[in-house]
Order: structure tokens, then C-alpha cells, then sequence
């Protein structure tokens, strides 16, 4: 059995050796985005690798064509791609989702046609074009 340390919950999780981390997050009800089903091409299952780098599989090439190969600076890995073979220490904090809503200014109908009529005046004072300008640029006829 192989013990994950998941942050920033600071829980752990028992898996098989052997067993992909993407299926056994998802198994313990941990949030892992995906689109894929874990094929490998939408990249979105990425997780941060803190400590145990030994302990995981070694980075296949579907992994280095959506990651590429800057694994030993960031420690970032696909999930759907990593089989775990030891104790590990990995980050989810990318799959927590804290955004909140922003909330929506609305104005009211007199001061949307307030605003309306405004532009309406302006556009009034401004002096029309007039047509014109540029030239257009005669035609070869090089016969």
C-alpha cells in the first residue's frame, strides 16, 4: 500500500501500488478536472508533485508534449499519467475552485434612458463627415 499526502488538506489517502492517481483521487471524492477521461490530451489533470518524485512513474511522452519537460523545475505531472509505487506528497490546490461571482451593477430604466438620450445629444453636436476623402488609385491597363 502506498500512503498520498494530499495539500492543502493535509489528508492522506491509501492506494494500491501500482494504481493511477487520477482514478484514485477521483475514487476518494477529490476534485481533478478533466476532459479527457484520462487519455492524456486535454492536459488539465495537473497536479504538483512535492515530495516522492521516486516513488511515481516516469514521465511518458504524451505527458512531455502537453507538459514538456520542465517537470524537474516546476514538479508538475498529469495525473491521468502517473502510477503511484510509494508514499508521495502531491498539490490539488489547481482543482479547488474559490472563485465567487461577481456581482452584477444593473441600472435602473431612468437612468439607462438618461444615459441613452446623453449620447443621442452628443452625437447630434458632432458635425457630420462629409463624403470624400482619398482618391481611388487609377487601374493599370499595360496592354
Amino acid at each position: 500500500m502506498a500512503k498520498i499526502i494530499i495539500s492543502p488538506m493535509g489528508e492522506s489517502l491509501e492506494v494500491l501500488d501500482g494504481s493511477n492517481l487520477r482514478d484514485s483521487l477521483i475514487q476518494a471524492n477529490y476534485p481533478v478536472k478533466s476532459t479527457c477521461g484520462g487519455c492524456a490530451s486535454c492536459g488539465q489533470c495537473v497536479i504538483v508533485l512535492k515530495d516522492g518524485e521516486d516513488y511515481v512513474s516516469d514521465i511518458s511522452f504524451e505527458e512531455k508534449q502537453l507538459l514538456g519537460n520542465v517537470f524537474h523545475i516546476t514538479g508538475e505531472r498529469l495525473s491521468c499519467q502517473t502510477t503511484v509505487h510509494g508514499d508521495i506528497h502531491i498539490d490539488i490546490s489547481s482543482h479547488l475552485e474559490v472563485k465567487t461571482k461577481p456581482k452584477t451593477m444593473r441600472r435602473s430604466k431612468e437612468e439607462a434612458e438618461n444615459i441613452i438620450s446623453e449620447r443621442k445629444e452628443k452625437a447630434k453636436e458632432r458635425p457630420q463627415r462629409q463624403g470624400g476623402g482619398k482618391r481611388p488609385k487609377a487601374f493599370k491597363t499595360d496592354l
